[in-house]
């Protein structure tokens, strides 16, 4: 970091310090919150570097490959159910930090007791962030790696945490891998994540998973469904698996074929080179944001006060008129939206039957076929034979079916809660510009978003085949009546499995739609709901000044109107400071 942004650096701490004070004076709880979140990275001169991702990309095992130890818990199952951080540590060790305020200090070997769905499932631990130290080069000079839950989870929860990590990123890592390349929910995260992030390195995991001669296609692929802003960004292809294995055995082979080296490379260079101005550029795009949601209270209150009761009560009369409509409003979106789950959801039924029926005959002959070459075997192993490849059948046809169908699905529920996000944030703005009329305050534009998360599906089952009624009695047979009777039974069976799964796949999906809808209907609408309740406390503080005497107000008054100057001045700090390494005026 160099003089210039060392100096800066110190500036944005003493205005991040002020503006905690003001908010904390002015009873905004929540922007001094922030605000002291911020001082603290900034004294530390922690830089944020995130690695973020679909789940199941490998962001984990990117993690460890990059530090070079396996140092953060890595499983088949989607994992990290809370942000993890990885900073430097003189010895290993990590400390959990509740949601609470509370704090415990545990070994590398109970990580994942905190930070994973196995271990802590949808976080009912109420865990905060893991905070793990270790001696890594990589750590050194404040640099901060931090593991994030993934987007588009089965499990809502972290989805939503990662989301609510975006402002807090300096630099971020994506990654994807080659099954699928670039799905529509990692492009509508990297649009979001562009907006807020000033360097994003893009990463396809998992490339020795793809023949030589294709991965190139499956790049450029990937490289072609990039967001606009991003358009050309190199991708580095990276094996993580091969490049930790590589470290551990100390192959130089390996790690070179693993592409760990190219982005390792790049990431010195931008730490050495860029890390302190990005530091900045963040620090002050987050700052002039937490000003101007201050500000806009503020302004609110002062304009409020300053006019007749009985003109503020007409005006609050006029308001609330406005939410009432909002609130309709809401209400015939979320009838709108839950047609759409319905519709979709029927659609799946009848295919899901269609489907059963259409599988039948070959299915049955697949597994007559299986019976026949497995004749030889005891009549229990047969029979046990015949009910795990009547199992295997009927899990790949829905799997590969299923898959499919929910492809076209989503895409179809995903237009209609763009649609329905369009309709909510329509409202916000109406509300909104209701209050900025009345008041003559500019209102800021919270653009009011939430990723809509598909909740995991259940699988498929089948019954044994002696277990359907009879007991064992059929065990009792001749040895060929016996085997007749088999086959009867696989026949009947196959036909029965396939329309119970397809009645359980049906009802399992519309259980999962509607889960998912509610839960997105929830969070936009709390979002839309938090910010009119905040404009009409900040109307209804200035009514409660009125009310004792003009001498009050008059005190409320100046007292918001001296909080205006000060943002003013602070401000002015964090323009000062982006000038002096360089940047630009900054967009919030």
């Amino acid at each position: 970091m160099s003089l210039a942004e060392a100096e800066a650096r110190q500036l944005l701490s003493s205005v991040a310090g002020e503006l905690e004070r003001a908010a904390e004076e002015g009873g905004e709880a929540t922007i001094a919150a922030r605000a002291r979140e911020l001082l603290g990275k900034l004294e530390g001169n922690r830089f944020h570097l995130v690695v973020v991702g679909q789940f199941k990309r490998g962001k984990t095992s990117l993690l460890n490959a990059i530090v070079g130890e396996a140092v953060l818990p890595v499983a088949v199952l989607p994992l990290t159910s809370a942000v993890t951080t990885l900073r430097f540590g003189d010895r290993p060790g990590a400390t959990v930090h509740f949601e609470n305020g509370q704090q415990i200090a545990v070994g590398l070997d109970r990580v994942a007791e905190y930070a994973t769905e196995a271990g802590n499932p949808r976080n009912v631990k109420r865990v905060g962030r893991v905070e793990v130290g270790y001696p890594s080069a990589s750590l050194r000079d404040g640099v901060v790696l931090i593991d994030t839950p993934g987007i588009a989870s089965v499990h809502a929860h972290n989805t939503q945490a990662t989301q609510g990590f975006l402002p807090r990123i300096d630099a971020a890592v994506f990654v994807t891998s080659p099954e699928p390349p670039l799905t529509s929910a990692e492009r509508d995260f990297l649009e979001d994540l562009h907006k807020q992030v000033a360097k994003i390195f893009v990463v396809m995991n998992k490339a020795d998973l793809v023949e030589a001669g294709h991965l190139a296609e499956v790049v450029g692929f990937a490289a072609r469904s990039l967001p606009e802003g991003l358009s050309g960004a190199p991708m580095f292809t990276v094996s993580a698996k091969q490049a930790l294995e590589a470290k551990a055995n100390r192959d130089p082979a390996l790690l070179e074929r693993s592409g760990l080296g190219a982005l390792e490379a790049e990431l010195e260079r931008f730490l050495r080179e860029e890390k302190g101005a990005v530091l900045v550029r963040s620090a002050a795009r987050r700052l002039l944001g937490l000003m101007a949601e201050y500000g806009m209270y503020l302004a609110l209150r002062v304009r409020a006060v300053k006019m007749p009761v009985e003109e503020l009560e007409a005006k609050i009369a006029i308001f609330d008129e406005q939410l009432k409509v909002a609130k309709q409003q809401q209400e015939d979106n979320d009838l709108l939206l839950k047609g759409v789950a319905a519709r979709l959801a029927s659609g799946f039924e009848d295919e899901a039957m269609d489907f059963a029926g259409s599988q039948s005959a070959s299915m049955s002959a697949a597994v007559l076929e299986f019976m026949e070459r497995s004749r030889s075997l005891p009549r229990l192993k047969l029979a046990a034979a015949a009910d795990r490849f009547i199992a295997e059948q009927v899990r790949e046809a829905f799997e590969a079916w299923r898959a499919e169908f929910e492809r076209r699905a989503a895409a179809g529920f995903r237009e209609a809660t763009i649609r329905f996000e369009r309709n909510v944030n329509e409202v916000g703005r109406k509300v909104r510009e209701t209050a900025a009329g009345l008041f003559q305050v500019g209102i800021a534009d919270f653009e009011m978003q939430e990723e809509l998360v598909w909740v995991e599906p259940t699988g498929y089952y089948t019954d044994p085949l002696l277990d359907w009624g009879l007991g064992g009695a059929p065990l009792l047979l001749p040895g060929a009546l016996y085997y007749r009777h088999l086959r009867r039974r696989a026949s009947q069976r196959v036909r029965e499995e396939l329309e119970r799964n397809a009645y359980r796949a049906a009802y399992d999906f519309k259980r999962r739609l509607n889960e998912s809808a509610s839960r997105f209907r929830r969070e936009l609408n709390e979002k839309l709901n938090g910010t009119t309740e905040r404009i009409r406390a900040a109307i209804e503080t200035a009514l409660a000044r009125h009310r004792p005497g003009a001498v009050e107000a008059d005190a409320f008054a100046r007292k918001a109107e001296a909080s205006l100057e000060k943002i003013k001045r602070l401000r002015g700090g964090v323009v000062g400071a982006l000038d002096s390494v360089g940047q630009g005026p900054l967009e919030v």
